[in-house]
C-alpha cells in the first residue's frame, strides 16, 4: 500500500496579500479572479479544499502559524473549529526564527493550543527551516512527528519518501511539494497528474508499503498549477493500492503495526 500524507501549510494571513502583491503576479490567475479582487481574496479557499476533500472521502492535515506577517493568526478561530469538528487535524507551522529557541517553540505550541482546544502534536516548520536539534525540543514539548526535511528542490527520489524516527520523533520528508513542482522542476500543470503516476510507480518499484508526504498550500487552489488540485487527488483516491491520510492518521498507522 502506498500512504499519502496530505498536507497544506497556511502561509498567509486570512486577509491574504495586499492587492498590489497578486496583480504583480496576475499571470498567475484567471482574469476572473483578477476582476474580483476587491470582493474575493484568492488566496482564501478553505471551504473549497473541505469541499473535495470531504467529497472524496479524505482528511488532510493543516499546518498553521502563529506569527503572520501583517496579520493574526487568532483570524483564522473559525476555520480552525471548523476543521478539527470535520475531522481535519490542524498542526503548528513553526516560525523559522523559533527553530533554535526551546521556549519560542513551546510559546508557539501553547497559542495554538489554546486556540484549538486540542493538544498539538504536528510540526512544519516554515520554508523547511529544518535544524538537527529540532527533534529533541519537539519530543520534550509533546509533539509526535515532524514534517520539516527535504533534501532537494528540483528531484524526487527515494530520500524524500518514507520516514525516519529522530529522538523519538517521526519525521515525514517531503516528497513533492506545489511551490517545488512548479518553480524548481518546471512542470507544466497539464503534466502535474502525470508527474504523480510516475510518483507513485517510482515507490512501488521501491516498496510495497511507502509514505509519500504532500503538500499543497491552501492559497494556490486558484493559481496555474494549483487549481489541479481537485484532479490529483482524485487520480490518487482512485488508486487502488493508495491511501490518502492526515499525518496523524499515518502516525497511529505506524503505531499500530508496529512500523514497516
Amino acid at each position: 500500500m502506498q500512504y499519502i500524507f496530505l498536507g497544506h501549510d497556511v502561509d498567509w494571513r486570512k486577509q491574504g496579500p495586499e492587492k498590489k502583491h497578486i496583480l504583480e503576479r496576475k499571470e498567475r490567475f484567471t482574469q476572473e479572479a483578477i476582476d474580483s479582487l476587491d470582493t474575493k481574496n484568492p488566496y482564501y479557499n478553505f471551504p473549497e479544499i473541505m469541499d473535495i476533500e470531504d467529497s472524496l472521502g479524505i482528511k488532510s492535515s493543516f499546518f498553521f502559524r502563529t506569527i503572520y506577517e501583517n496579520g493574526d493568526y487568532l483570524d483564522y478561530e473559525n476555520e480552525i473549529t471548523d476543521l478539527i469538528k470535520g475531522g481535519w487535524e490542524v498542526g503548528l507551522h513553526l516560525d523559522p526564527q523559533s527553530v533554535l529557541d526551546y521556549n519560542k517553540i513551546k510559546d508557539e505550541k501553547t497559542k495554538l493550543e489554546l486556540l484549538t482546544k486540542n493538544q498539538i502534536l504536528a510540526n512544519r516548520v516554515h520554508f523547511l527551516n529544518y535544524d538537527q536539534n529540532l527533534p529533541e525540543k519537539l519530543k520534550k514539548l509533546g509533539f509526535v512527528y515532524d514534517s520539516s526535511i527535504r533534501h532537494s528542490k528540483d528531484q524526487i527520489d527515494k530520500k524524500e519518501m518514507g520516514y525516519s524516527k529522530i529522538d523519538g520523533i517521526y519525521e515525514f520528508p517531503i516528497t513533492l511539494m506545489d511551490a517545488y513542482l512548479f518553480t524548481h522542476m518546471k512542470i507544466h500543470e497539464d503534466d502535474l497528474v502525470s508527474t504523480f503516476q510516475k510518483t507513485l510507480n517510482y515507490s512501488r518499484s521501491l516498496r510495497d508499503n511507502n509514505i509519500l508526504t504532500m503538500i499543497w498550500h491552501d492559497n494556490v487552489l486558484q493559481m496555474k498549477g494549483g487549481r489541479k488540485y481537485k484532479d490529483i487527488v482524485e487520480f490518487l483516491v482512485s488508486q487502488n493500492d493508495v491511501k490518502v491520510m492526515s499525518g496523524i492518521n499515518v502516525v497511529e498507522m505506524l503505531n499500530k503495526t508496529n512500523s514497516f
